[in-house]
């Protein structure tokens, strides 16, 4: 279960920018006037002691306030999490909060298929999406040059014995939100096709206008996405993204899918083939594979 620090930690990530150096303000000149003057007072007129002290004082006191935000916020900053932690965290909410939601859902048994057949497919979103705030969609260049996001679309297939289970949501991560649920479901018998594939999509990213200096619809942004598509025989078909190349996201957060395209491939030769002996061959070739 997710805690409030934790949560406070991924927001200052996205949202705490490092401090700009000082610059002095109007109110670091009237401080450091009013101390100076404190000063030349006491030491050049008789009994102004307390007069000379209050305004060193009220000097101070501007300096502290013009000064403290800077430090406090530079604090936060070198204590944010790392991309790794941020990474583990958005895995972890993945695994326990979207796991149990698509299970509830789809009324999965998890004893009637293997876990590997289980696969939760995120990319990230950087878009308007239905039901979010364009403030909580947000973004972090990290120091390795991988982009951090707040929100993402998820992708849950699991592989049962005669169907593809199929379901997805936007997930608000800052907030631990789960919005535009769909699900569906392709039998294994009206499976015509199955491959992975590109294709381009057009989103309007966030700060992009939607209409040009002419007041003319501007065109999109043209993303190369990778997908792995499932078509049955009435010609409807199941898209999963699987990556998105211009998001620009770790590597770590990709899931290659070419793992099920051969099960789920080998499942479909088998119920109508029968071809146990290609079965076999494939799960020799998966046993001796690392990833």
């Amino acid at each position: 279960m997710r805690t409030d620090t934790q949560t406070e930690s991924m927001q200052n990530y996205f949202m705490i920018q490092e401090t700009e150096r000082l610059s002095f303000s109007v109110i670091i000149k009237i401080g450091l006037s009013l101390a100076l003057f404190g000063v030349f007072i006491m030491f050049s007129f008789n009994n102004t002691i307390l007069a000379g002290t209050l305004f060193i004082l009220t000097g101070l006191t501007l300096f502290g306030i013009w000064i403290k935000p800077y430090f406090n916020n530079n604090k936060v900053y070198k204590t944010r999490p790392s991309e790794e932690q941020m990474n583990n965290w958005l895995i972890k909410d993945l695994n326990q909060v979207i796991k149990e939601t698509v299970i509830k859902k789809l009324r999965l048994n998890i004893n009637t298929f293997e876990l590997k057949n289980f696969i939760i497919v995120p990319y990230p979103v950087y878009w308007e999406e239905p039901g979010l705030n364009e403030a909580d969609i947000l973004q972090r260049t990290t120091e390795d040059g991988n982009i951090s996001y707040s929100v993402w679309n998820v992708q849950v297939i699991a592989l049962t014995k005669n169907y593809i289970s199929y379901y997805s949501c936007t997930y608000d991560w800052l907030n631990n939100l789960v919005i535009n649920e769909r699900t569906n479901e392709f039998f294994y018998d009206d499976i015509s096709s199955v491959k992975n594939d590109i294709r381009m999509i057009d989103r309007y990213l966030k700060g992009q206008e939607h209409l040009d200096d002419n007041g003319k619809i501007a065109e999109p942004d043209k993303l190369t996405a990778s997908v792995f598509e499932v078509t049955n025989i009435s010609s409807d078909s199941l898209k999963i993204i699987t990556n998105i190349e211009e998001m620009g996201h770790s590597p770590n957060l990709i899931v290659d899918l070419e793992k099920a395209v051969q099960t789920l491939r080998v499942i479909l030769r088998k119920r109508r083939f029968n071809e146990e002996q290609e079965s076999e061959i494939t799960q020799k070739e998966d046993k001796n594979t690392n990833i």
